[in-house]
């Protein structure tokens, strides 16, 4: 029997969370939920984590596919932490639900709230040098816990949640398809490829060298993030019709979608670029 524990990440946060916790672990499995989970079942695991972002008040969707076609020992010890920024909302309710489909059940469940990155719309918040050692500190508490195989009751949506989900997400979620239309690369870019190696949902091809946009974004800001020569932009014009077209006076945060040139970016500082690119760590 093994432990291991899968994460998604795009600017390191959750890689980070995972990492501490699967040090105080030990022998311990990271595997990126980029992979095809068909071949990283854990039906021979003891310890089954879970480690992710917070989009749109919920789990993100890639995660949520991921989940729903891996293959599990059902008695294991699970646990499920979220990273968000302000709001956890449905994030380990959803992967409570997630577990209790597939016949098992979810001991662990909490929370380490994260610096904001989504820089398409506003600049990283709260400040690292602030956030990070709270993110640290608590992380700490939450893989002694963890280690010692201890049980939490998830928190569950609040009632500001629950009542303005639909109204508040809904309208987001159903424009997402279409959230990399307005991603531009400048004649800055090396054709290295980067992007497509840090991408968690394998949504960047490289045609002809340049990067290629798969319409199935999680906008994680991975790529953003991670472009040496800061050749990708955001840039909402009057040719992205679909984005433009899904959105409605209740989509409002469209009209301000952009990256201006001197925005400053954000990646967890414990994280390298390096880091983002590989698909499993062993501990």
């Amino acid at each position: 029997m093994k432990n291991r524990i899968y994460y998604f990440t795009g600017t390191g946060n959750s890689l980070r969370t995972a990492m501490k916790i699967a040090e105080k672990l030990g022998e311990t499995e990271l595997v990126s939920i980029r992979v095809d989970p068909d071949t990283v079942p854990a039906t021979d695991c003891e310890v089954i984590g879970f480690v992710y972002p917070v989009y749109h008040w919920t789990v993100p969707e890639p995660v949520i596919e991921f989940v729903k076609k891996l293959k599990i020992n059902k008695n294991a010890y699970f646990f499920a932490i979220a990273n968000p920024s302000f709001v956890c909302g449905y994030a380990c309710e959803r992967m409570a639900k997630l577990l209790r489909k597939k016949g098992a059940a979810l001991d662990y469940g909490s929370f380490v709230n994260s610096v904001a990155n989504y820089v398409i719309v506003y600049p990283p918040f709260p400040p690292a040098k602030l956030m990070v050692p709270l993110m640290e500190k608590k992380t700490d508490r939450i893989a002694e816990e963890i280690a010692q195989k201890q049980h939490r009751p998830y928190p569950g949506a609040s009632r500001m949640v629950r009542a303005r989900f639909k109204k508040f997400m809904g309208p987001y979620l159903e424009i997402q398809q279409y959230a990399d239309n307005p991603f531009t690369i400048s004649d800055e870019c090396i054709h290295c490829g980067l992007c497509s190696r840090v991408c968690p949902c394998k949504n960047i091809e490289l045609v002809n060298g340049k990067p290629a946009f798969q319409h199935h974004c999680a906008n994680c800001m991975a790529c953003v993030t991670s472009c040496p020569k800061r050749a990708i932009g955001y840039e909402i014009t009057s040719g992205d019709k679909a984005l433009l077209d899904a959105s409605t006076s209740k989509t409002g945060l469209v009209k301000i979608m952009g990256l201006p040139a001197k925005r400053k970016l954000y990646r967890n500082p414990y994280i390298t670029v390096q880091d983002l690119t590989k698909e499993k760590f062993e501990i």
